[in-house]
């Protein structure tokens, strides 16, 4: 009995670490000729601080809620503003578009020339390409949106 308790103690200690480590991807359609953008073009491109991609193509962002499981990792990361600040961020931007899932934000991206957007790395299907980030993938050690 002692160490079934132990083992619930321990897990309850561990599990919240565990369900807030988040692993997201940065997507745009499978036409996009980019394969890996510095963080630093990535935050320009998803702040539209740059407008086009290197081709001339117009960026069109599409993201999940700020509320979304994985809202407060694009927020911190990408956006350095609360979740009423990026709501009325997007509001003022109109190439920046929240969406209510992934599976709309992935389905966006892969309808849009141009699109980018940060959805879970589980969402991922073969319509989308998956960037890398300062040459790493998703779930790689160093990825620049790598959650905690």
């Amino acid at each position: 009995m002692h160490r079934f308790l132990f083992y619930c103690a321990v897990l309850t200690l561990l599990l919240p670490a565990v369900c807030a480590a988040r692993d997201v991807a940065v997507i745009t359609d499978k036409a996009n000729p980019s394969n890996d953008l510095s963080g630093k073009d990535l935050v320009k491109l998803l702040r539209k601080d740059t407008a086009k991609w290197p081709d001339g193509r117009k960026v069109t962002v599409y993201l999940r809620e700020p509320s979304s499981p994985d809202g407060p990792l694009v927020l911190e990361k990408i956006f350095g503003m609360s979740a009423g600040e990026l709501q009325a961020f997007a509001m003022k931007q109109k190439d920046i578009v929240i969406l209510g899932s992934d599976e709309l934000v992935v389905k966006a991206v892969s309808a849009n020339p141009g699109a980018i957007g940060v959805v879970n790395v589980y969402s991922i299907n073969s319509a989308v390409k998956v960037l890398k980030v300062d040459g790493k993938l998703p779930l790689e050690q160093g990825y620049f949106l790598r959650g905690k």
